[in-house]
């Protein structure tokens, strides 16, 4: 592929390719992760204090 053709195709190829944002994709995955443990909490604890 020739320059002329990159400009056309609209990047000149110095810009570094961009990708998902991965401290806010893990922080997510954290929160996510946090909620479904307390979620499992409160399911299990009128069990565990009938005991």
């Amino acid at each position: 592929m020739s320059d002329e053709e990159r400009r056309k195709a609209g990047g000149n190829g110095d810009e570094p390719a961009t990708g998902p944002n991965l401290t806010l994709l893990y922080s997510l995955i954290a929160l996510a992760l946090a909620a479904a443990i307390g979620l499992a909490a409160l399911i299990v604890r009128p069990f565990y204090l009938r005991r």
